[in-house]
């Protein structure tokens, strides 16, 4: 009998401080949580599609924005754009904003490529594509034939100056102030359209002498009137911007009694633009149109296939010529 009794005691205890064990680990009314795992919220937070620009002031950023912004509501996206003021610190602090807002499908003009680049290269779950040459690290990017959009400057520089009979000037160019940066697509772009311009010149009594790099249309409007001063026998000015293009006619329309032997291009275009061509009285007389807003609106279809298929094709670019010969077909 005594042993029983003490057998009974001894199981008594261990259950006693097996219970004790389980109230220590799982307090009663909690569940146990996992560390190290993403909260509900995180795990379900839809991606975000987003941009990097140097400057919304400009019209061709803003109309890819606009574009990339349509298509992000259209599907149900939220849409981010950060404008970085063309300052390469504010870029990289822009790019990391980015990532802590979720943004998993992302377009980008970047001034320091290989920021950009390092940058994709430790985030590849996020999908870039970028504007022109395709950044080391991003999937896609717009393919510009910048070749073929000198050549419709020289086309329509030549039409222009048979009709009119000017056989001889100078030809000058307001260049995007990244086509200073050898590290950028767009120095690489000025090189190719100089290379077509001055093959055009071989021959012929024309020479290409003066070029800038303006921040912003006023100052391309100075320094159209600084090529004017210094470069009286300018007859052509080629601009990659529209903005500059209107802000250069302006400033030659202002400076010289007659413009009629003046030539202004421009590389994008736009209802604006369209006016002044066929205005006849500006020296705006043509540009290579596209469609930016539509073109903007390819982009954000893609960052969205990025996002729900994993892929990424690139945007094709194309232009149009237009000048006096065909305004009227654009005109609203």
């Amino acid at each position: 009998m005594k042993k029983l009794i003490a057998v009974l005691l001894c199981l008594t205890m261990v259950f006693t401080l097996a219970a004790c064990a389980n109230n220590a680990s799982a307090p009663s009314g909690t569940e146990e949580v996992k560390t190290g795992e993403p909260s509900p919220t995180t795990a379900t937070a839809k991606p975000k599609l987003g941009a990097m620009l140097p400057s919304l002031s400009f019209d061709f950023q803003l109309q890819m924005n606009n574009g990339i912004e349509r298509a992000a509501k259209e599907f149900g996206y939220e849409y981010t754009s950060y404008d970085y003021n063309f300052d390469n610190e504010m870029m990289l602090s822009g790019l990391d904003t980015m990532k802590a807002s979720n943004v998993k499908g992302m377009y980008g003009i970047f001034l320091a490529p290989q920021t950009a680049s390092d940058f994709m290269k430790s985030n590849p779950d996020i999908g870039v594509l970028t504007q022109g040459e395709i950044v080391d690290g991003a999937q896609a990017g717009t393919i510009n034939d910048y070749v073929t959009l000198a050549e419709q400057f020289v086309d329509a520089l030549e039409y222009y100056v048979t009709e009119n009979n000017i056989t001889s000037g100078e030809i000058g160019a307001l260049w995007l102030e990244p086509c200073e940066n050898q590290d950028s697509e767009y120095y690489a772009a000025k090189e190719d359209i100089k290379a077509v311009i001055n093959k055009w010149c071989d021959g012929k009594d024309f020479t290409f002498t003066a070029e800038f790099y303006p921040a912003d249309d006023e100052a391309a409007a100075n320094n159209t009137a600084q090529i004017l001063n210094a470069n009286p026998n300018l007859r052509a000015l080629f601009c990659f911007n529209n903005g500059y293009a209107i802000a250069a006619a302006n400033e030659i329309s202002a400076s010289v009694p007659d413009v009629s032997e003046y030539f202004v291009f421009s590389s994008e275009g736009d209802s604006e633009s369209f006016r002044l061509i066929a205005s006849g009285t500006s020296p705006y007389r043509a540009c290579a149109y596209m469609d930016i807003e539509a073109s903007g609106y390819q982009v954000g279809l893609q960052l969205i296939n990025w996002i729900e298929n994993g892929t990424m094709e690139n945007v094709v670019v194309e232009k149009v010529e237009i000048d006096s010969r065909n305004v009227a077909d654009y005109l609203k």
